[in-house]
């Protein structure tokens, strides 16, 4: 999985407009698999931990757990139903994904899953949920809806390029009959990228070298209104 550096001006745009402005609980999710939820969930939570907060990253993507997976493959000790574990080298904590019906059942309780978040946020300052796609069917899933219910706000990652406009629709209508609070959308361009944003990524390269220089080229880059097209 590709990692989003946290010094991406789209990463501090994403920050400032939730947990920056002092949302507690957010969800992140997407209209299919496989749209950058976890690659843009990490990024948040690594970006609040630079300014102090303790952040709790909940995994509840049952379906492609990637996070849990690759958890259990760098420590030798079995992590059991429930056990939050700090994952010192990212800055946060990660609840990873449940495994059996019973964890799964209870997440799927508006209550309980309320009472669990209670409980969390008096240990953390914030929680981020790494949902399934709204679009997901299977017995062992937990509704990525009800997990945006219980939370302040939720943002919702597309494809660009790729996502059909009926699953968006359907997406948006689901979050909707939940009164969701939907923050905003997150485009993932990673496949579809406009020249401005590849030429601002490339300036990143020698920015070490040559801050105020580079600094400078990004916003030129901004300014011109022809970089902004999709390539």
């Amino acid at each position: 999985m590709q990692e989003l550096p946290i010094h991406y001006s789209e990463v501090e745009a994403i920050y400032n407009q939730t947990l920056g402005s002092g949302y507690s609980t957010l969800a992140i999710t997407s209209a299919k698999a496989g749209e950058g939820k976890t690659t843009v969930a990490q990024a948040i939570a690594k970006r609040a931990q630079v300014v102090g907060k303790i952040v709790l990253l909940v995994e509840m993507n049952t379906f492609n757990p990637v996070l849990s997976k690759a958890l259990r493959t760098s420590i030798t000790k079995p992590v059991t139903s429930n056990e939050i574990v700090a994952i010192e080298d990212k800055g946060y904590s990660l609840l990873p994904a449940p495994e059996n019906i019973r964890d799964i059942l209870h997440y799927r309780e508006k209550h309980l899953l309320l009472e669990s978040i209670k409980q969390w946020l008096v240990e953390f300052d914030c929680i981020i949920f790494d949902t399934s796609a709204l679009t997901s069917q299977n017995q062992s899933n937990i509704p990525a809806e009800i997990i945006c219910q219980v939370c302040e706000g939720a943002l919702l990652v597309i494809e660009a390029g790729t996502t059909p406009a009926n699953l968006i629709k359907e997406s948006v209508e689901k979050l909707k009959l939940k009164n969701v609070n939907l923050i905003g959308s997150i485009i993932n361009d990673i496949n579809n990228p406009s020249l401005l944003t590849e030429l601002q990524r490339e300036t990143y390269r020698l920015n070490r070298l040559f801050p105020k220089v580079m600094a400078k080229l990004r916003k030129k880059f901004a300014s011109l209104v022809l970089l902004n097209i999709s390539v």
